[in-house]
């Protein structure tokens, strides 16, 4: 009975109404009044809170201020999140064209056909290859090879070519004078050509380039790969000895190997000669007299 008696006379007082008056101070007349009660004053409090809250929510939301907010990413942020999700994007394709382009250099070292970009995205299996020991290669041969150098006067000065330039216009270095004993035949798998020279005759870049490949396999022997200008490769297989390493850059005329008897498939001291273009065997009789 006391609680309930105390509950009427709380919401009693709560229902009980003021009179709220600001009066003029020198004439004490009513300037403004309003009739207010407990409980009208807690509901307009609360009303009042919840439009701030609103507003607070709204300001934060669609305008500028949110980025005062501590923790909160600015304009700035997010414009580089942004472009550096577009970067990465474009670096997965960029990745994607170099491994494709890796493969088909090894393709091209095989001696196969190479796979389109746009129609294949997977990797082909990489060449196989064992470690071999070096041959021994003769110390007065090598200081020889570097005197001739000295005195080579494209070896100074490097070609230059336009990036767009016919191939036919191309003035390509001899890679090893010698006689042909087996000439370019696509049709039998046979992309390049042999040929038959001096013993421990230098190899010779044809063009300006960058080694892409320096290594052995088990079917060509030592290879060394070229990247030219223009979109071209050559390829020099079965040497006995490497004088350059992947990634140098050499000069047009510069020598690059030793012609052996290394690998498989080879029957004697030659050199065996590709010359690719966009991904595409060329005969190196049509550009090179050899």
């Amino acid at each position: 009975m006391d609680k309930s008696k105390n509950f009427k006379k709380l919401v009693e007082k709560l229902k009980d109404r003021y009179r709220l008056v600001i009066l003029n101070e020198d004439t004490l007349d009513d300037v403004w009044y309003t009739v207010l009660s407990r409980m009208n004053l807690i509901v307009w409090l609360g009303f009042i809170g919840l439009v701030l809250v609103a507003l607070g929510i709204i300001l934060v939301s669609f305008t500028p201020l949110r980025e005062y907010i501590p923790g909160y990413p600015d304009g700035n942020i997010r414009w580089l999140y942004l472009q550096n999700t577009i970067q990465v994007d474009s670096l997965e394709q960029q990745i994607k064209i170099r491994d494709q382009y890796i493969t088909n250099i090894k393709q091209i070292l095989r001696g196969n056909e190479t796979i389109s970009y746009t129609k294949h995205s997977d990797s082909i299996t990489p060449v196989q290859t064992e470690n071999a020991d070096k041959a021994t290669f003769d110390p007065v041969l090598e200081d020889q090879i570097e005197q001739e150098e000295k005195y080579n006067v494209n070896i100074s000065t490097p070609q230059v070519f336009e990036p767009k330039v016919e191939i036919n216009k191309l003035h390509f270095y001899c890679p090893l004078r010698g006689a042909v004993t087996n000439r370019f035949d696509a049709s039998g798998n046979h992309y390049g050509v042999d040929i038959v020279s001096n013993l421990n005759e230098p190899i010779l870049s044809i063009l300006d380039g960058t080694v892409v490949f320096s290594g052995w396999t088990l079917e060509a022997g030592y290879i060394i790969g070229i990247q030219h200008r223009n979109n071209l490769i050559s390829i020099y297989k079965h040497n006995s000895q490497l004088l350059k390493e992947m990634g140098n850059r050499v000069r047009a005329g510069e020598a690059i190997a030793i012609i052996g008897n290394t690998g498989e498939y080879t029957t004697g001291p030659h050199l065996h000669f590709e010359l690719w273009h966009n991904g595409k065997p060329l005969n190196p009789n049509d550009y090179i007299v050899f």
